[in-house]
């Protein structure tokens, strides 16, 4: 999708993205301008794929007086339910009254629509508030064409496909030429490629509320590719994320949105988060990006065991302006995922990543954060990282 000059169109990306919302009002004027097409968020005691602490504090009233507020800016709300376990609570009668409950405020406060990663939980919605919307999690984990029309048949809206699906444009036009709905990518996921603990850090985090109430809630997954990332700056590279200057190759493709992730991305409160939304989301409308890294999630830095603020990381710079062509192995269909034996991201990484800081302090500190955590020594609250 490119202009007759073959400069980028005004506008491709007007009604494309969906926006994360921390509830700053000053949000909603920031973001207004580059024209999102939803913007997404829960309480932050709703059973999701964001911990209680990660997540600021909001009540319904306020959440119902923004909804409204940014429909008058012409921006949709969607109410995230995504935890991938809830315990089977919802097969009981107790945590069904619950979930319809919950869906009957969702529909009064003006919220459109409904994200879900639990298709049970997809189902009830569906027989009970066909008005509302519901969009398919990418914690479902839909990367095959089987999976996608499972969803299109049930009735889901879209479908916010798997990150690993990004790099593989085969999949991505058999799973466009399968359905008719609408399909989305997170632009902006952090996580380890093809991780083996992905599964299991969802379902960590879906009880969580279980655990930071008992107070020994502790993330080993982040610890642990945490320290993947610094050790190997490939890794950066081999992560899904779409560039913001590449993102019109997947509108060519069929891809009809582009999901901002981040609304955990709290730094020193809620107001601060704007300004990360505000440049994240205008890098992606605009198409242009200088470091790629500072539109990542995922790339933050441990936090000591007792919750405080942990060593400092190093800085990583993922040059954009040095990836052009990047992509291009992948539209070929040349990338088999075997990332032992293949060099090219290396290749890449060597050229447009850098790492400035004490790499190595910081990995010892990962490393012993680590070793605390398998002996079981964090549930001492005294110690330190």
């Amino acid at each position: 999708m490119t202009a007759a000059n073959g400069a980028r169109p005004d506008g491709a990306l007007d009604r494309k993205l969906f926006v994360p919302t921390n509830w700053d009002p000053a949000l909603l004027d920031k973001v207004a301008p580059y024209e999102p097409a939803y913007m997404y968020g829960s309480l932050p005691t709703e059973r999701s794929m964001r911990t209680v602490d990660q997540l600021p504090d909001v009540v319904e009233d306020e959440i119902v007086n923004y909804v409204d507020e940014a429909a008058k800016r012409g921006i949709k709300f969607l109410y995230v339910m995504n935890a991938t376990c809830g315990g089977n609570r919802e097969m009981s009668e107790d945590g069904r009254w619950e979930l319809l409950q919950r869906c009957q405020w969702i529909l009064e406060s003006g919220f459109v629509g409904v994200t879900l990663a639990n298709p049970f939980t997809m189902e009830i919605v569906r027989r009970n508030f066909p008005e509302l919307e519901v969009h398919v999690s990418l914690l479902t984990g839909v990367k095959d064409v089987r999976s996608a029309r499972f969803y299109e048949e049930m009735g889901a809206k879209l479908i916010h496909l798997d990150p690993i699906v990004a790099r593989d444009f085969k999949l991505l036009r058999a799973i466009r030429n399968a359905v008719d709905m609408k399909l989305s990518l997170v632009v902006n996921e952090g996580c380890v490629v093809q991780c083996p603990l992905r599964n299991y850090h969802m379902n960590v985090i879906s009880h969580s509320h279980e655990s930071i109430e008992g107070q020994y809630h502790v993330d080993y997954c982040y610890y642990n590719c945490a320290g993947q990332k610094i050790a190997n700056p490939s890794e950066l590279l081999r992560m899904p994320w779409i560039r913001p200057e590449d993102i019109l190759m997947y509108l060519d493709e069929g891809i009809d949105h582009f999901k901002i992730a981040g609304r955990e991305k709290m730094g020193d409160g809620p107001s601060s988060h704007s300004d990360w939304i505000t440049m994240v989301t205008k890098a992606y409308h605009e198409g242009r990006s200088e470091n790629v890294a500072k539109l990542l999630v995922g790339l933050e830095g441990i936090q000591s065991l007792t919750g405080e603020v942990g060593p400092e990381p190093p800085e990583l710079r993922i040059d954009s302006r040095k990836l052009d062509g990047f992509m291009r192995y992948f539209e070929q269909g040349h990338c088999d995922m075997d990332c032992e034996e293949c060099t090219y991201c290396d290749a890449w990484a060597r050229k447009a990543v850098s790492v400035h800081g004490d790499a190595h302090s910081y990995l010892d500190q990962v490393g012993s954060s680590l070793e605390r955590i398998r002996t079981g020594s964090y549930w001492t609250r005294s110690l330190e990282v």
